[in-house]
């Protein structure tokens, strides 16, 4: 009888340690897909307030008229503008206020460019 017992404790010993073992390995996947989720998301997040905070700038710019000069394009023109904003964007709001259809400038061109509507 104790031969009986001592092989069934072995057993449930094993058991209970195989149990333990599936449940650590259990938690650490839960751990790993809730980090997943929370980076996902939290990055999701951030995109969008980023973009919002982009369009609420891009929607305060006020433009002034510039005279092309040799050398300018579009792309030098929004670099040069100061503002804080993706030098593509600017370039293509420079493009819609002055109603242009390619990125072709001329020489003695008056063209609007944009400034904040903070600045004097």
């Amino acid at each position: 009888m104790s031969a009986c017992s001592s092989s069934v404790r072995n057993y449930r010993g094993h058991y209970r340690s195989y149990r333990n073992y599936r449940m650590r390995q259990l938690q650490r996947q839960l751990c790993s897909y809730m980090l997943l989720f929370l980076m996902v998301f939290g990055s999701m997040g951030w995109f969008f307030w980023d973009w919002s905070q982009a369009n609420s700038r891009v929607e305060d710019l006020a433009f002034q008229p510039q005279i092309v000069q040799s050398g300018d394009t579009l792309w030098s023109l929004a670099e040069n503008s100061g503002l804080q904003i993706d030098t593509r964007t600017l370039v293509l709001k420079i493009m819609e206020y002055n109603q242009l259809t390619d990125t072709t400038i001329q020489t003695g061109q008056v063209i609007y460019t944009p400034i904040s509507k903070n600045q004097p």
